[in-house]
């Protein structure tokens, strides 16, 4: 009898004990946090991230944590460390239960990828990526006020595919190869007709026409297209090209090829 009631005395205290560790884990990582916090909102991103961490490793998986994640990756995007900051707020969208901060933490991802993404002149795989992530963003978050800016965003990026296209296709203009050219700047109207940057193609393919010596082609291609321009001036631009080379081309056009 004693020695069970020993035993029960021994797991008591154990378990007090415990307890108490617990406690004051929970009041250490409470002042961490607000010190965390602080460091936060007077903009020392990295004293915060360093904060945020400690606590993330002391108690994985609690609430104070699944905070301090958030956080933790909103710190990292304000550093511009765009890579690590979406991981991070991808790690935070599968665990946490807040549904108010998931939705910002997926916009945040996308934004992390439109910052990643290159400019026009390089490769673009992350701008297409970006795109996924928004359009993905606006079906899961329709009523989202995010939705505003994830519609001009997915405008942008577009924009930056078809000028993309667009100066490919002026590259092989001035390489003279007008297989090329056309076949850029009808990828432009194929898949980037609602961009500013679709007028601009339509006067390439036209150019290109005429460059290529198929004067009828480049006549009959405006024709099928004036009432398309979503510009009238760029609709005017395209005529007055044609007309100025009725009679051949001249030193002007050939500037053309390089403004």
């Amino acid at each position: 009898m004693m020695k069970k009631l020993l035993t029960i005395i021994i797991i008591g205290i154990f378990f007090l004990g415990c307890g108490k560790e617990d406690i004051l884990l929970e009041e250490d990582l409470t002042l961490r946090f607000d010190k965390a916090m602080e460091y936060f909102d007077r903009g020392k991103f990295l004293r915060a991230k360093d904060e945020f961490d400690y606590i993330i490793m002391a108690d994985p998986g609690s609430k104070i944590a699944n905070e301090s994640q958030y956080f933790k990756s909103e710190s990292m995007f304000q550093m511009e460390e765009y890579d690590e900051a979406s991981i991070a707020f991808d790690r935070y969208v599968r665990f946490s239960p807040d549904y108010t901060k998931i939705e910002k933490a997926r916009y945040r991802i996308c934004e992390c990828a439109i910052h990643s993404s290159n400019s026009y002149q390089r490769e673009q795989s992350q701008t297409h990526y970006a795109l996924e992530q928004l359009q993905m963003f606006i079906e899961d978050y329709p009523k989202s006020d995010l939705v505003t800016d994830a519609e001009s965003s997915i405008l942008d990026l577009r924009l930056k595919l078809a000028r993309k296209d667009y100066e490919v296709g002026r590259m092989y203009l001035k390489l003279e190869e007008y297989d090329s050219a056309l076949l850029y700047f009808k990828s432009v109207l194929n898949h980037y007709y609602d961009t500013a940057i679709a007028d601009d193609a339509r006067i390439g393919i036209v150019f290109t026409h005429i460059l290529n010596e198929n004067r009828k082609g480049a006549e009959s291609y405006y024709k099928t297209q004036k009432d398309r321009f979503l510009s009238d001036e760029k609709s005017n631009e395209a005529e007055i090209l044609l007309q100025d080379t009725e009679a051949g081309l001249k030193l002007a056009q050939y500037y053309q090829l390089y403004k």
